[in-house]
């Protein structure tokens, strides 16, 4: 895994975000694969990064980013004291400096400045502009744990604090089921319905505010509950620190 500073954020590259690549691997050739592959990751860098600067501005510390095969994560404490409204910015910050960015590097894509930069220029912007306008767009749907879901939440918290959970979870049984509908009516994307429907389930599983967590079995030696370890070796577990 690359690890990095960038703006005193801790940043984590799993070797796993290479494997974007496959959706082009049949499209581009390899230099351009490559240039693929970067554009999304900076893509989503920048995205993560602005949810993390916004958190960190608003007092969170420390503020760590992850970046594996399936996007990004940024994480800070939990305990963090945050009101709705700075929790809705937030969530809003990935996508709008996504957003921002794509929308800007799509307007220059076919200049000098970006196809003669690298023999890949091109590839670079076009994942670049897929991952930054395309899905910082989608990400505000409002759909759990999408950015535009937990805005939903948050904007919610302002009228119902003690639904405003319940109605974004309804929101989001709503929205997933049109996206779904739509994706394989219109698109043929069965796919594509599924992933929503996946990305749901897990929005659906947000516990509320308060609650503890329900206590889970330990892992046995060939089992291993960390997201990333899919993709890892199996690790030695004497000397990790149990879970909560």
């Amino acid at each position: 895994m690359l690890r990095f500073s960038l703006f005193r954020v801790a940043i984590a590259v799993h070797w796993s975000f290479a494997l974007i690549g496959i959706i082009v691997i049949n499209v581009y050739d390899l230099p351009e694969v490559v240039g693929w592959v970067v554009g999304v990751l900076l893509a989503v860098l920048a995205h993560e990064l602005g949810h993390a600067l916004t958190a960190r501005a608003f007092g969170a510390d420390p503020v760590k980013i992850t970046l594996f095969g399936l996007g990004g994560l940024t994480q800070y404490p939990a305990d963090t004291q945050l009101t709705p409204g700075k929790r809705f910015l937030i969530a809003a910050s990935g996508s709008a400096v996504g957003m921002t960015l794509g929308g800007a590097l799509f307007l220059a894509r076919n200049t000098a400045a970006v196809t003669g930069l690298f023999p890949f220029g091109l590839a670079l912007a076009n994942g670049f502009i897929i991952a930054g306008l395309l899905w910082g767009a989608l990400n505000w749907l409002p759909i759990l744990p999408l950015d535009g879901g937990n805005m939903a939440w948050h904007a919610l918290e302002f009228v119902t604090p003690t639904y405003a959970l319940r109605i974004a979870k309804g929101l989001t049984i709503v929205a997933g089921a049109v996206v779904a509908y739509l994706a394989i009516s219109l698109w043929d994307n069965t796919f594509g319905a599924v992933f929503v429907g996946i990305i749901a389930l897990q929005g659906l599983r947000i516990p509320e505010r308060g609650t503890k967590p329900k206590p889970r079995p330990q892992p046995t030696p060939e089992e291993d509950a960390d997201l990333l370890s899919i993709f890892d070796k199996p690790r030695d577990r004497e000397n990790q620190p149990p879970q909560q």
